[in-house]
C-alpha cells in the first residue's frame, strides 16, 4: 500500500520539544540548519551555537525521528531556507521525493520517451540520419528512472549517505537531469493546484521544475567546493 501523504509535521514533542524555533528567525534558521547538517552525516567545525537548544540536535536524534515517524517529521523546519543553503536543498529533495511516491503513474508517463525511426527511414539519406542519430545517443547522458532517482533521495532523506555534504553532489546532479528531462519530455508544470498537498512556492511557479533542477545544480555546485550548509 502506498504510502498517505501529509503536509510535514513537527516532531512529536518527546522527540523534538527543544527545537520548535518559537518566533526568533534566527534560531529557527540555525535549528533548521543543524537538523540538516546531522541528517548527513555532521556539522562544520565552525558552527556557533545561538540557542541552546540547538545542542540538542544530534545525528542519531534525527535519524531515529525521521526512522520512527518519517522524513515529513523535520522537514518543516526546511521548508523556509533559501535554496542555496543545505536545508533549502533538502527540502527541494523532500518534494521531489514525495512527489515521485505520491504520483508515480504521472512521473512514469512524463518520463516514458519514445524515438520514431520510421521518418528517417523513409529519407534518401536514412544511412546518414542513423549515424548522426547513434552518435547523438552514444554522447548523451541517460536519463536515470523515477524508481533510480527516488532510491537515491530516500537514502538522503534517511540519512544513510556518508562523506557527509559531498555525497549529495551526484545525488543532485541526478535529480536536477531527471528533472529537466520530464520537463523537456512534457511540460515544466510540477503542482498545479493551490490545493494541492504538496503546493508550495517551489513547486508552484513558473516552469517549476527548471527551475528546481536548477537550484539543485547550483547546490551541487556549492557542494563541491564546501559552501553548502
Amino acid at each position: 500500500m502506498a504510502r498517505q501523504f501529509h503536509r510535514p509535521a513537527r516532531l512529536d514533542p518527546e522527540d523534538a520539544e527543544n527545537i520548535e524555533g518559537g518566533v526568533d528567525t534566527a534560531v529557527t534558521s540555525e535549528l533548521a540548519h543543524r537538523a540538516a547538517q546531522a541528517l548527513v552525516g555532521g556539522f562544520p567545525e565552525d558552527a556557533v551555537e545561538t540557542d541552546a537548544s540547538v545542542e540538542l540536535i544530534t545525528r542519531d536524534g534525527v535519524v531515529a525521528a525521521v526512522a520512527g515517524h518519517g522524513v515529513d517529521a523535520v522537514a518543516e523546519l526546511w521548508a523556509d531556507s533559501p535554496a542555496t543553503t543545505l536545508p533549502g536543498t533538502l527540502w527541494r529533495l523532500f518534494l521531489v521525493c514525495e512527489w515521485l511516491r505520491r504520483d508515480p503513474d504521472l512521473v512514469e508517463r512524463r518520463y516514458a520517451t519514445v524515438v520514431d525511426l520510421t521518418a528517417i527511414a523513409s529519407e534518401p539519406k536514412a544511412a546518414a540520419a542513423r549515424v548522426r542519430l547513434d552518435a547523438a545517443l552514444a554522447d548523451a547522458r541517460r536519463v536515470p528512472s523515477p524508481q533510480e532517482v527516488r532510491a537515491a533521495l530516500d537514502e538522503v532523506l534517511t540519512g544513510r549517505i556518508e562523506d557527509s555534504v559531498p555525497a549529495l553532489v551526484p545525488i543532485l546532479n541526478m535529480t536536477a537531469g531527471f528533472l529537466r528531462s520530464l520537463a523537456a519530455g512534457s511540460n515544466a508544470t510540477w503542482i498545479d493546484d493551490d490545493a494541492d498537498e504538496l503546493a508550495h512556492r517551489v513547486t508552484r511557479r513558473d516552469s517549476a521544475l527548471v527551475a528546481t533542477a536548477d537550484e539543485l545544480a547550483e547546490a551541487a555546485r556549492r557542494a563541491e567546493v564546501g559552501l553548502l550548509d
